[in-house]
Formats: structure tokens, C-alpha cells, sequence
């Protein structure tokens, strides 16, 4: 089997992937790394199916390519396809506003659903020279590890999480004699979830009742809903906006994928969704809002943040990555961000809590030996020789953008 990366190998984001067997040329994911204006992968090739881990734009964000007077069949889970359309069709109208160069429309989008697949967790599907079988991946509802047997057996994880949260059960291994997985946290460890979760919890407390609002920037998909699940009992109102109270109605009308459904659905019933300019300028009812976008590059959570900016009372609680040149990152590393064109400091409290729906190192190495796997290939991460060390007893591949390699 000969493999190769048009993106994503020793970087995060933008992942895509060239299997390429005796009679079969497949695709893993087609995505673009969210800078200003993204980055693309390299140049799409002739392949004979795409297959999609899940709906983040660092894994679709570019594939609508694939459809521009062509096309291939495209497999996911019916989670995945359902929240791929909005995401794909927010990024058309975010690449207009921004006057970047248009790679592809909403046409695009709309010819890949007429050859859309539906798949399902554990059921194999026959196609090409090929058995692949889907397995949750426990990153975000409908993530998918993708697993390949013909000649060659070869899973790919996609981005991992292997520990329950609030929102999903976390992914079981596999076995597979050839393993690709993303090393996004390579060399670090998570902080405990249910004590992050506590943290935040109490701060959020402590924030409000000494009268200060919490803005949560948050991702649409996957972190605006576990965030919900975590604080929707607490005595204080909490709202949510943007992109992810659409995600939050896609996971409440597709069901089988989520932890516990009745659960969500009673915390979703507790709180409120800001729709339209008229309630955001209202908000003297709201205690806490967590809002898109979670890296602070667009969305109404920039407009909650010039509100409240001078106010020390209120906080910044910020959960998730934050990619190079983004409003967030500048936020983490030196304290300022940019509203309007201008540069600001905020007088409000900022801090960090880890709620990452990536694998840390140890669970990273676990996972993988627990695969059992023959050759494993480190991608999607900076740090991937961190995790040399703890895999001294595996053939391990550090493959780089455009260069082919076989197994």
C-alpha cells in the first residue's frame, strides 16, 4: 500500500490522505488550516473514494474541490454528513466577507451530497478491493476511525479522544496491523476532565456573584454542547450564540450518537439561545454566554468581548486549541486581541480551561498499543517525536506533506 499526505503530516490541520492499493485509491479527509486566509493542502488527486472522519474544518474545509465538475463517492456517519452542509456552506459566506480567493461554492457543496454514503458504526461496507468498517472515534458526535482490510489492514483514527466526557464515551481500540493517528498532544497530558470541569464550574460562580458576565468562546461543534451539559445546572442563566445552536438542533434530530440523549436534551432545555442583534444587545438577564467562535476570529463572541472589555469583574474562560495566528492564540500567549481592526487589551479576567477532545500523551500510547499494530504512522501534530520514546517497540513512520511512502 503506498501512502501519502496532501496535508497534515507534521502539522495540525489541514489533513488529507492517500491510500493507494493494488486496484484502489482512497482518501482520508480534505481539510484547511482556519488562518487568515486559510491554508489549503496540496492539489487534489484522481481517487476513487473520500472518506470523512469528521465535520471540523481542519478535516472538510477544502473537499468540496473534489466536486467541481467530477466527483467521487464520499462516505460518513449520518452525524458527520449532517453537520458537514453548515459548516462547509458558513465557510463560502466567511470566505466572501473576508475577500479571500474563492476556491469553491455552494454548488460544490451540494453536487458531494448526491454522492453522499451513509455509514454505520461496526457495519462494514463492501467497496472497491476493499472492507472498511467505521468506529467511533469519541472526538465529536459522529467521528469516525476508518478501518481498511484488503491485501494490507490499516486503520486511521482521525483526531482521537479515548476518556467518556459529558457529551460521548470515549473511542476503544482496535486491533490493526497498520495504524495512522494523529499526535496532537504528543509530549503533554491533559489535566483530569472532571476536575477541569469543576474548576470551571466554580469560577463561573465566583464570576457572577461578584457581578461579572462569562464569555465562553467556544467551537460549534462538539465543545459548545459539552460546555452546556457541564454548567446547565448551575444557578445562573446561560445562553448560547452563533453557529453552534444550529449544531446543538442537528444533534438533537439525529440520533444514536451521543452519550445520553435524554440527558442533553434536558440541558439543552435549560438554557437560552441568543437569535439576532436585537437579544444580543439585551443582556442584563444573562449571566454566562458561550458563543462561537472558539478561536475569537469571527462570530458574535467578539461582539460580548468589546461589551465587556474594560470590565475586570467579568472573565474570558477559554476551552479549547488555539491555532497559530489567531485572535486566540494572541489572547493566550500576549494578552491582546483584535476587535474592529484595533488591537485591544482586555481589562477582563482570562483564563484557561482544558476541555480539549484530543488524546494526551499517555492515552495516546495506550491506544495505540492496544491496537497491536505492525507500523504506525505519527501525523497531525508538531511534536510527534515526543512519542518516539514510549513506541521503541514499533516500526514507527513520520511521514511529511507530498512525499510517498510504502508499507
Amino acid at each position: 500500500m503506498k501512502i501519502k499526505f496532501l496535508g497534515g503530516a507534521e502539522e495540525v490541520g489541514r489533513l488529507g490522505i492517500l491510500l493507494e492499493s493494488e486496484d484502489s485509491k482512497f482518501q482520508i479527509d480534505y481539510g484547511v488550516i482556519p488562518e487568515k486566509p486559510p491554508m489549503f493542502p496540496l492539489p487534489p488527486e484522481d481517487i476513487d473514494g473520500l472518506f470523512i472522519t469528521h465535520s471540523h474544518l481542519d478535516h472538510i474545509g477544502a473537499m468540496p474541490i473534489y466536486y467541481q465538475g467530477g466527483g467521487v463517492e464520499v462516505f460518513a456517519t449520518e452525524m458527520t454528513a449532517n453537520t458537514t452542509r453548515p459548516m462547509l456552506n458558513d465557510s463560502v459566506k466567511v470566505t466572501a466577507l473576508e475577500g479571500y480567493v474563492e476556491r469553491f461554492n455552494r454548488d460544490d457543496i451540494e453536487k458531494m451530497y448526491t454522492l453522499m454514503n451513509i455509514a454505520q458504526y461496526g457495519r462494514k461496507i463492501e467497496y472497491m478491493d476493499s472492507e472498511i468498517t467505521p468506529y467511533s472515534a469519541g472526538h465529536i458526535p459522529g467521528s469516525t476511525m476508518w478501518k481498511f482490510v484488503n491485501s494490507q489492514e490499516l486503520m486511521v483514527t482521525g483526531d482521537l479522544y479515548t476518556r467518556d466526557s459529558k457529551l460521548l464515551s470515549g473511542a476503544k481500540p482496535q486491533k490493526a496491523e497498520n495504524l495512522i493517528v494523529e499526535s496532537t498532544y504528543a509530549g503533554k497530558n491533559h489535566e483530569d476532565r472532571e476536575e477541569v470541569r469543576k474548576r470551571l464550574r466554580e469560577r463561573v460562580g465566583e464570576v457572577v456573584e461578584h457581578g461579572g458576565k462569562v464569555i465562553i468562546p467556544s467551537f460549534a461543534m462538539g465543545r459548545l454542547q459539552e460546555l452546556v451539559m457541564s454548567l446547565a445546572d448551575l444557578p445562573y442563566r446561560i445562553a448560547t450564540d452563533g453557529m453552534g445552536n444550529l449544531i446543538t438542533s442537528i444533534y438533537l434530530n439525529t440520533p444514536g450518537y451521543l452519550r445520553s440523549e435524554k440527558e442533553f436534551r434536558k440541558a439543552v432545555g435549560k438554557i437560552k439561545e441568543i437569535r439576532g442583534r436585537k437579544m444580543r444587545e439585551h443582556l442584563d438577564n444573562i449571566d454566562v454566554i458561550i458563543s462561537t467562535s472558539g478561536m475569537l476570529d469571527g462570530g458574535p463572541v467578539l461582539s460580548y468581548i468589546e461589551k465587556y472589555v474594560n470590565d475586570p469583574k467579568s472573565a474570558i474562560f477559554m476551552t479549547g486549541y488555539q491555532a497559530e495566528n489567531t485572535n486566540g492564540r494572541s489572547l493566550m500567549e500576549k494578552g491582546t486581541i483584535n476587535i474592529s481592526g484595533m488591537e485591544v487589551k482586555p481589562e477582563m479576567q482570562v483564563e484557561f480551561f482544558d476541555m480539549s477532545a484530543h488524546a494526551g500523551h499517555d492515552d495516546l500510547v495506550r491506544f495505540i498499543k492496544d491496537c497491536s499494530p505492525n507500523n504506525v504512522i505519527l501525523c497531525h501534530g508538531e511534536n510527534r517525536e515526543a512519542l518516539l520514546e514510549d513506541l521503541a517497540n514499533y516500526n514507527v513512520i513520520l511521514p511529511y506533506n507530498g512525499k510517498e511512502f510504502t508499507i
